[in-house]
């Protein structure tokens, strides 16, 4: 496991990484930093405590609303699978009925 030194709004932190996916770490820390420091220059004046909150707590819906809609074509994609299922199924027992 690779450790890090990361930084997000002005603070440094040392986090551990699977190996392999530093880039792919320091690109999100990055987002993170960008979306938190896009957040306090709106206006509103929050402590760190409080913009990491909320950054989570829109994390956690965009998150929710993206395995929902994930679900949501799982379960269509199903259903379209079984109709021809028993399309297939009642062509081939056409089939064996006819001979």
């Amino acid at each position: 496991m690779a450790q890090l030194d990361i930084t997000i709004l002005g603070q440094q932190y040392k986090i551990g990484c699977p190996d392999g996916e530093q880039e792919n770490l320091l690109s999100t820390v990055a987002q993170v930093d960008e979306h938190l420091k896009e957040m306090k220059s709106s206006g509103r004046t929050l402590r760190n405590e409080q913009l990491v909150v909320m950054a989570a707590l829109n994390y956690r819906h965009q998150l929710n609303t993206i395995k929902a809609e994930a679900q949501e074509q799982t379960d269509q994609l199903n259903k379209r699978i079984q109709e021809l299922q028993d399309a297939i199924n009642g062509a081939l027992n056409k089939t064996t009925i006819k001979e």
